[in-house]
């Protein structure tokens, strides 16, 4: 529970200085019947973009319906398709490196990890992200397989970025934040698109969209991405012969039933292909002392000569292995499988207006995901089916109501098998007997699950000056059991260009599968006494070691205290700065012997600025800023700073030259193997970009131009290293419709 010593005692008053003194300074500022800062800004905006983009522009993940980006009670940034180009991103993904309070890291050349507001810095995604309202945070592991769920930068038209809880409105796992994707109408993509990128590493994507006109108010498009994957090498220096290949094709057709009501249906089939690499070299370890409470891998122990490793305990006696070495000359123990993966969708949307301002939805989808990471010998293929409804009206003069019921349906089957270098005979400490059939992941789950769900939420405008906004999502299902996710929102503008608003949330995140229901032998340990025939009268030589699973786990609990301001002192120059204190009961935290639930804190702060210098030169930065505490020891696993710098000058009126910036504080990566101190690092990237007449853009990127390489993470339950993240150039063409 919190009270108020305790607010007083971790809220960053400090931070919160700057809001409270330009409160004073801006409210005797008399109002005026002219367009605010705000709008002046929003206006140009609009008047240089697209007219098929105009009607694209407002948020709807903060409050239910659509309103004024600038009016939210929220910290929210806005991506579009323009500022992954512009910014020399491959990927998506790869642009949220320039949001406030996003740390994004590459794993292998394949996985991406993003994580929000210093919650954890793991491989566990512990926010929700929806592409057109289609949840694909993957329940198995609480991760997001972000290769999969991209879409081309032609059909993008917005990703959302809500930083802090949106559970009152979406609901389990919407606990750090919510990134709500969208694309476009298949009407606004008519004709055809092309992009190509090609790095340095041998990395290629390329991108082909398709839109057509059947009748009138009928449209469709169809779009192919394929992108391969170029080998990277482990930190230690071996390849980590992670190369491959991902391909994803989709469709939609839009029809309009009228001038109030529209029919969607969509859907998207992708596969991938790549190996990963199981390292058993720091999976077989030594203990040093009696207590086995430390231990160093078999081949160190053997290379330092400790005492009680028994003489032939090397990779050469076991069965089934063979070795490289490592630059310092100790043996490694390497094994590389495939992971195959297979994903299609297929979703419907009915939608429309009443005669009495009631905008309605109906959404359903169906999914097939199979998922096999070889390397582990753990398959499983996952059904889900998903309906809902949602609606959103303005109740008399000063209330707008949003409102939704719906269901969701998922079946697992999952298969383990033992990989064949780790078929050797171990003690199972468990039962205490022998065994030479351990997989690694062992799960003992239900095989389905299913979740019903309602949400209400009321925006009450006390004056045209301060709203306030209360609901709360409803949910029942089989993981959580019933929950109730309270959340609340005011916005009060001290003037007409300036907003401050504050918000309180209390947020629910469900344990992962993996976490929940499965067993993790994450390493096998040297028994001193293997042949001794009294302490060990089995002989065996290995003791299995695991996480233990836990069905009992409970939902993570978070309550959410957030405040901010954001001011636009001229129609070229916009700030925000938003402070937050997250309390987290139960929060799971995986490590040798079990997975913790823990309590955690973490506050911190952002700010962000967007400033037009003159018409030729734009620029965009911010600086975040976190701590976080596991039962009040510091966590180390999420850099505590971060801040990125976005300049872009245009040369003339066809050629732009852009600068990226990004600094990242030190953090030590976690890991049920060795823990790794990663260094804090300045990353710089330069590009050039043409505009060759309406259609085409032509742009190269330098990226990482400050350091050869440097690591940034890892699935740190079952990865023991980390890729190089080199230096390398981007080449990138783009026709438009």
């Amino acid at each position: 529970m919190i009270t108020l010593p305790t607010v007083k005692k971790y809220f960053p008053w400090k931070l919160l200085l700057p809001v409270v003194l330009g409160c004073f300074l801006l409210l005797p500022c008399a109002y005026s019947e002219e367009l605010s800062n705000f709008e002046k800004r929003e206006l140009s905006r609009l008047l240089e973009m697209d007219w098929t983009e105009l009607t694209n522009q407002p948020v709807s993940g903060v409050l239910g319906y659509d309103q004024e980006h600038w009016r939210n009670p929220a910290s929210v940034a806005i991506i579009r398709s323009d500022d992954v180009f512009d910014g020399g991103h491959l990927q998506l993904v790869d642009s949220f490196r320039g949001v406030g309070g996003m740390y994004v890291t590459r794993g292998n050349a394949y996985d991406d990890f993003v994580t929000m507001r210093n919650f954890s810095g793991s491989a566990t995604e512990k926010f929700l992200m929806l592409v057109d309202g289609r949840e694909v945070l993957q329940p198995m592991g609480g991760t997001i397989t972000w290769g999969s769920e991209e879409v081309p930068l032609a059909i993008l038209e917005q990703a959302e970025i809500i930083r802090g809880p949106g559970a009152s409105i979406w609901g389990t796992n919407a606990v750090s934040g919510v990134i709500n994707v969208t694309t476009k109408p298949a009407s606004a993509t008519q004709g055809n698109s092309l992009r190509l990128a090609m790095e340095s590493t041998g990395t290629f994507l390329g991108e082909v969209v398709h839109g057509g006109k059947i009748g009138e108010g009928e449209y469709y498009r169809i779009w192919v991405r394929n992108q391969e994957y170029a080998e990277s090498d482990l930190l230690s220096g071996i390849p980590a012969r992670d190369d491959g290949y991902g391909r994803k094709i989709g469709f939609r057709f839009d029809k309009e039933l009228g001038s109030d009501m529209e029919f969607t249906v969509a859907g998207a089939y992708s596969t991938r292909r790549f190996e990963h690499v199981l390292d058993l070299s720091s999976r077989l370890l030594f203990p040093t002392d009696t207590n086995f409470t430390t231990f160093v891998p078999v081949s160190v122990a053997n290379a330092l000569a400790l005492p009680g490793v028994p003489n032939g305990a090397t990779y050469s006696t076991w069965p089934n292995l063979s070795g490289t070495v490592q630059p310092s000359g100790v043996p490694r123990i390497v094994n590389y499988e495939e992971l195959p993966q297979d994903a299609g969708h297929v979703r419907a949307r009915l939608a429309g207006v009443t005669n009495n301002e009631l905008e309605w939805a109906v959404d359903t989808y169906a999914e097939k995901y199979k998922t096999n990471l070889g390397h582990v010998g753990h398959k499983w293929d996952r059904d889900e089916y998903n309906l809902e409804f949602r609606g959103n009206r303005p109740l008399g003069d000063r209330n707008h109501i949003a409102f939704g019921l719906g269901y969701r349906y998922m079946e697992f089957d999952v298969t383990e098998t033992t990989t064949s270098p780790w078929r050797f005979s171990t003690l199972n400490p468990q039962t205490g007997l022998p065994s030479s059939d351990i997989p690694i992941l062992q799960y003992n789950g239900p095989d389905s699950f299913e979740r019903f769900s309602a949400f209400f939420q009321n925006t009450y405008e006390v004056n045209e000056d301060f709203f306030i906004s209360f609901g709360s999502k409803f949910e029942d299902g089989d993981l959580s059991g019933t929950t109730v996710q309270p959340g609340i929102r005011a916005s009060y503008s001290v003037n007409p260009d300036n907003l401050l608003w504050a918000a309180y949330s209390r947020a629910h995140r469900q344990a992962s599968l993996v976490e929940r229901y499965t067993e993790v032998s994450y390493a096998r340990i040297w028994n001193p006494l293997a042949f001794h025939p009294t302490l060990n009268p089995t002989g065996q030589q290995w003791i299995n070691q695991s996480f233990e699973a836990d069905p009992s786990l409970d939902d993570e609990v978070m309550d959410a205290y957030e405040i901010g301001l954001r001011s636009s002192p001229s129609e070229n120059f916009l700030w925000e700065l938003s402070l937050f204190y997250y309390d987290t009961k139960d929060a799971v935290f995986s490590g040798p012997p079990v997975y913790e639930a823990l309590d955690y804190t973490s506050i911190g702060g952002e700010i962000s600025l967007n400033y037009s210098a003159s018409d030729l030169w734009k620029l965009r930065g911010n600086y975040s800023y976190s701590k976080g505490k596991r039962e009040g020891a510091r966590q180390t696993d999420f850099p505590e700073s971060m801040a990125s710098l976005l300049s872009s000058i245009q040369l003339s009126d066809d050629l732009n030259f852009v600068q990226n910036l990004y600094f990242t504080g030190e953090r030590i990566l976690p890991s049920a193997y060795n823990e790794l101190p990663i260094d804090d690092y300045l990353r710089l990237d330069l590009g050039m970009i043409w505009h060759a007449g309406q259609e085409w853009q032509f742009g190269f990127f330098g990226q990482d131009l400050l350091d050869p390489d440097h690591p940034e993470g890892m699935y740190t339950d079952l990865d023991v290293e980390p890729t190089r993240i080199k230096r390398r150039f981007l080449l990138t063409v783009s026709k438009n419709f």
